[in-house]
């Protein structure tokens, strides 16, 4: 079964957005003739202008909480280097609960064949050593030795991993990765189940970009602010 498949109890953002404004709550309803009085035209009207003073001010706190949400869970996982690929699931878990990742970006995960593969105790981290410290000079290896060393980098900083930067490296890593698994270069079952790992890694680290929260709260009070 995939493993994101047993992540339930989303919420929906959009309507919570949309009650927050009244648009749900029947607020903006008219009685009557369906004209809108004076005295309700004008709180509308100041509604709308208190909003637009505000929003700068929601985008940042929004930011700001999420930045947090972020670099708590990277102290919690990865802090020491011992992430291991048996603790994919629990960080899974962790994104959702935090509202880092939506179920929709989760579903968009699992249909580009997001995998978790068996667990392994050994820390990716450690695995990435190995492997670097028993490549050659050879041009493939120097491009292998590249990835791995910003697979390594991408480890290091989950704690930004909003920032494009790092969900771009990352999002490079996992498809650097997907070929290396499809090359015919051989590969023993345990370094392809790290490769897998890390590669899963990746693609959960470039989706926790800002520029990925197509449906999160972010994103709906930009949209908010440009039509007022």
């Amino acid at each position: 079964m995939n493993p994101l498949s047993s992540i339930s109890n989303a919420v929906n953002s959009n309507a919570l957005v949309s009650d927050a404004y009244g648009v749900n709550s029947g607020q903006s309803n008219v009685g009557g003739a369906g004209v809108a009085t004076e005295v309700g035209a004008k709180t509308v009207q100041a509604e709308t202008t208190s909003l637009t003073k505000n929003d700068n001010t929601l985008v940042l706190s929004d930011r700001a909480e999420r930045a947090k949400k972020i670099e708590a869970m990277a102290n919690d996982f990865f802090k020491g280097g011992q992430f291991n690929s048996a603790q994919l699931p629990a960080l899974i878990q962790r994104l959702y609960q935090d509202g880092i990742l939506s179920e929709g970006q989760l579903n968009r995960l699992s249909n580009s064949g997001f995998e978790i593969p068996p667990a392994d105790e050994q820390s990716l981290s450690d695995f990435i050593d190995e492997q670097r410290a028993s490549l050659s000079d050879s041009d493939d290896d120097k491009k292998l030795a590249a990835m791995l060393d910003d697979a390594k980098w991408v480890m290091g900083a989950m704690d930004i991993s909003q920032s494009p930067l790092v969900a771009q490296k990352a999002n490079r890593v996992s498809s650097q990765i997907t070929e290396l698994l499809n090359s015919e270069k051989p590969l023993s079952e345990a370094q392809a189940n790290h490769y897998k790992g890390l590669k899963s890694l990746m693609q959960l680290a470039s989706m926790t970009g800002e520029h990925q929260q197509e449906n999160g709260q972010l994103n709906s009070y930009l949209a908010l602010a440009k039509r007022h």
